[in-house]
């Protein structure tokens, strides 16, 4: 089930809102209704139309550094960006994270400066009920977006601060250890909000505190995997026993090829020669009284592979792009010679030992 959807993009980068995020918000106008307090309704929403500034920020310096940005995700407590990769360069990385609190810091002071430098007042409301606040909107903003500034500088993974920091460690040891030095910091920080919050009876804190320890710590494990997995080729992990299809054959006889496979795509090969991948996506397509007739040199091919020095995480984010489960390994010299094929089970079995390494 999609958990988010796109309400619109910005430079290319697709914007989506998270379904938490639509639940606070239908949560928070009923509580604004019913304590007749809509000024906390329109707090909200502009503080994250600020939230999505500082996440834009980190997307654009990505982007600066040619680092791909899939999407930027807005969830109750915060966005994500999501990058394609880690840079290897510690300095681009802490660039990348210092770039969304320094927004906050900047668009914060801008507009306590011209709360105090207009010379005609914003009217002020009533004072929210949720949000310790002025009653003006350009003043609580202002702090609201300090306040977002200064908490995201805190030096606790996945927090950006965590990120400066991991980055700052990793000119001085090797990034996975830097990486694990952060999300130490990070979980214990989490467990402290966790107990603030017990002792003052502040679910909020209670909620940033578990958000905080379980990002650390997921966050921690897939860069420490990934790191590992850096190192293994494709060679290392790749089936050499390949089942295929002529070009000749009909959609049915590739469909048993998978099935006897297990896998949902097939090898299409023709006197040796590699001609493409037929995938499950377009065979499901064809109806079923068509089967027959219709042969597999009709199909759309996908025309991809990769080598067997390459690396395996590299390989599997071209799998994931193409929605495959199966990736054919040709030799660099011969591209047309299929040596092997690398499958999504053996990617997952190389995923658990990186992960119990």
């Amino acid at each position: 089930m999609k958990l988010s959807f796109k309400i619109g993009s910005a430079w290319g980068i697709p914007i989506e809102l998270h379904l938490t995020f639509i639940l606070l918000i239908l949560a928070v106008l009923g509580l604004a209704v019913y304590f007749s307090d809509i000024y906390s309704f329109i707090l909200v929403v502009f503080l994250f139309v600020f939230v999505f500034f500082h996440e834009l920020a980190h997307s654009v310096v990505a982007r600066r550094n040619k680092i791909k940005v899939r999407k930027i995700v807005l969830y109750p407590i915060g966005g994500v960006s999501e990058i394609e990769e880690i840079p290897e360069n510690p300095a681009i990385e802490w660039r990348m994270a210092i770039a969304g609190p320094l927004t906050s810091v900047i668009l914060g002071a801008a507009l306590v400066g011209i709360y105090y430098l207009l010379p005609v007042k914003i009217p002020t409301f009533k004072p929210s009920s949720f949000i310790i606040s002025s009653g003006n909107i350009l003043l609580d903003l202002g702090y609201l977006n300090l306040l977002l500034g200064a908490f995201n500088l805190i030096p606790a993974f996945p927090m950006d601060g965590g990120r400066v920091f991991r980055a700052l460690l990793a000119e001085r040891m090797k990034f996975s250890n830097a990486t694990k030095y952060a999300a130490y910091i990070g979980r214990i920080f989490g467990i402290i909000m966790v107990g603030i919050g017990f002792f003052f009876f502040n679910p909020v804190l209670i909620l940033i505190g578990v958000f905080i320890y379980i990002g650390a710590s997921e966050e921690a494990e897939q860069t420490i995997v990934s790191t590992t997995l850096a190192s293994v080729r494709v060679k290392d992990v790749m089936q050499s026993e390949i089942g295929s299809v002529r070009p000749d054959q009909t959609v049915t006889e590739a469909l048993e090829v998978m099935f006897k496979s297990k896998y949902h795509d097939a090898l299409v090969e023709k006197d040796g020669v590699f001609q493409g991948l037929v995938i499950w996506n377009e065979i499901i397509k064809v109806k079923i009284e068509q089967r027959n007739n219709i042969r597999v040199e009709q199909m759309p091919l996908k025309n991809i592979s990769t080598y067997p020095d390459e690396a395996v995480f590299e390989s599997y984010k071209l799998m994931t792009k193409e929605k495959i489960d199966l990736l054919p390994v040709v030799e660099r010299d011969i591209p047309t010679k299929v040596v092997g094929v690398l499958t999504s089970e053996a990617v997952a079995n190389a995923y658990e030992k990186a992960k119990n390494h």
